[in-house]
C-alpha cells in the first residue's frame, strides 16, 4: 500500500489514519515546492492535483474522505470504521462526509471574510457546524460514542487547524476532543513520522515522485 505524501499537508490525515490501523505501507513523496502534483503520473491517481491519494495494488483512490473510508472497509479489523450491516454506519459516513462538505467550506467561508447564506449553503455556518459536533460529542468521547473512528481523524485533525488559524476559540467541548485525539498513539507516531520527514526534506528540496522503503 502506497499513500503520496508530503509533509505538513491534508496528507498527514491519511498517515494518522494508516499509523492507527498499524498495516505495512510505503510513502510516496510528490514535493509539491517543486510542482510534482501536476506531473501526469500522479495526475492519473488524483487529477485535482491533491494530497492525500492512495494506491493500493490497482485501486487508486484520493480525496481525505475517501482515502480514510477506504481504508477503514479494506480493513474492519482495525475498528476504524463501520460495518455495512451495523445500524451506525448511516451516522458513520455522515460524519465522514461532514469534513470536507460542512467544516472545511466553513472555514474557508470565515477566514476569507466570504458574505454566507447560511439557508442555501449546505454547510450553514461555522457557528452551526461547531453546534453539530458539539451536539454529537454528548453521547460519548468520540463522535459515535465510544469507538474511535476514522470520523474523528478527520474531524480532530481539521480543527486543531481551525484552533492555530484562530477560526475557532480552543476552548469547550470542541479543545478537550482535539486533546483527546491528539493524545493517541496513532497521533504520536504520525506526528514524529511527519516531524521526521520535515526535517528530511528541508534538506533536499528536489525530491520528486521518490518510492523509499518506509514500511511501518
Amino acid at each position: 500500500m502506497k499513500l503520496f505524501y508530503w509533509p505538513k499537508t491534508r496528507a498527514f490525515r491519511a498517515l494518522w489514519m494508516l499509523e492507527e490501523m498499524r498495516v505495512p505501507y510505503e510513502l510516496a513523496f510528490v514535493n509539491i515546492r517543486a510542482g510534482a502534483q501536476n506531473d501526469a503520473s500522479f495526475c492519473r491517481v488524483n487529477p485535482m492535483s491533491k494530497l492525500p491519494a492512495l494506491e493500493d495494488g490497482s485501486v487508486r483512490v484520493a480525496e481525505s474522505g475517501a482515502v480514510l473510508l477506504y481504508l477503514a472497509d479494506r480493513h474492519p479489523e482495525t475498528g476504524l470504521g463501520v460495518p455495512l450491516h451495523d445500524p451506525s454506519r448511516g451516522r458513520f459516513l455522515q460524519w465522514m462526509f461532514f469534513t470536507g462538505s460542512c467544516l472545511e467550506p466553513a472555514m474557508a467561508e470565515r477566514m476569507t471574510g466570504a458574505q454566507g447564506n447560511s439557508v442555501s449553503f449546505g454547510w450553514g455556518d461555522l457557528g452551526r457546524v461547531e453546534h453539530a459536533i458539539e451536539s454529537a460529542l454528548e453521547e460519548g468521547p468520540w463522535l459515535l460514542g465510544d469507538p474511535f473512528t476514522a470520523a474523528d481523524i478527520l474531524v480532530a485533525s481539521t480543527l486543531q487547524i481551525a484552533f492555530k488559524a484562530k477560526l475557532i476559540e480552543p476552548q469547550g467541548v470542541l479543545f478537550d476532543y482535539v486533546e483527546r485525539s491528539l493524545a493517541r498513539e496513532g497521533y504520536e507516531r504520525a506526528s514524529a513520522i511527519d516531524r521526521r520527514e520535515a526535517e528530511r526534506l528541508a534538506l533536499n528540496t528536489h525530491v520528486g515522485l521518490a518510492h523509499p522503503s518506509n514500511e511501518i
